[in-house]
C-alpha cells in the first residue's frame, strides 16, 4: 500500500517519525527538563476528561461537539489522550473538578491506533494536538508530544504519522522541530 505524502488539492501534508530512533536524533529537545506544567492521561469516558478536551477545543476556536465526537474508541481503534495543566503554588496535582476544567488548562494530544482490515500490525497516529493560544510557544506541544511518542513506543508502534496543512507553516515547521519528517 501506498502512502499518499502530499496531497495537493487539499494541501495535506503527512509526516513521519520512527518511533525507536525518537530523542535520538540532534538537536531534538521533548520535555527535557522541569516543565511547568503536568501532563496527565485522560479518559475518554470520564467527565473531567471531556471537558477539558472540550474546553481546549473552545479555546481553539473549534466546536467542542465535533471534536468530542472523534475521541470515542471502536473496534478497530483506540484513541489515547493527555492534558497539560499548568502547575500552580500550593495546588495538588490534578486537583480539579469534573464540572470545571482547571484554570491553567494548556493543551491536549490524542494518540490514535488503529488496525486497517486485512491488517496485522496497527498503524499509530496523532490525530490532534491542541494547545491553548495563550500557552503556545511555552514547551506545553512539546511535553504532550513526548507523552504520546512515549506511550506509541510503549505499544510497539515503529512509527508514527501527523497529518497537518501546508498553509500551516508554523506547524509544519513545530512537527519538524519535534523530530517528524515529510513521509
Amino acid at each position: 500500500m501506498t502512502e499518499i505524502a502530499y496531497d495537493s488539492v487539499m494541501g495535506v501534508l503527512r509526516m513521519v517519525i520512527d518511533v525507536a530512533e525518537w530523542g535520538c536524533q540532534p538537536g531534538i529537545e521533548l520535555g527535557a527538563g522541569a516543565s511547568p506544567f503536568e501532563v496527565i492521561p485522560l479518559a475518554w469516558g470520564e467527565e473531567r476528561s471531556r471537558a477539558m478536551a472540550a474546553a481546549v477545543a473552545a479555546s481553539c476556536g473549534l466546536r467542542p461537539e465535533g471534536f468530542l465526537s472523534e475521541l470515542t474508541s471502536r473496534p478497530g481503534r483506540r484513541v489515547y489522550g493527555w492534558g497539560a495543566v499548568v502547575r500552580t503554588e500550593g495546588a495538588p496535582p490534578s486537583s480539579f473538578s469534573p464540572a470545571e476544567p482547571p484554570a491553567g488548562l494548556a493543551g491536549v494530544i490524542l494518540l490514535l491506533e488503529s488496525t486497517p482490515a486485512g491488517e496485522r500490525s496497527p498503524r499509530f497516529s496523532i490525530p490532534w494536538l491542541l494547545v491553548r493560544p495563550e500557552s503556545r510557544r511555552s514547551g506545553v506541544g512539546r511535553a504532550l508530544v513526548a507523552a504520546a511518542l512515549a506511550n506509541a513506543k510503549g505499544l510497539g508502534a515503529s512509527r508514527v504519522t501527523i497529518d497537518t496543512l501546508d498553509r500551516w507553516p508554523e506547524a509544519v515547521a513545530f512537527w519538524r522541530a519535534v523530530g517528524f519528517r515529510r513521509a
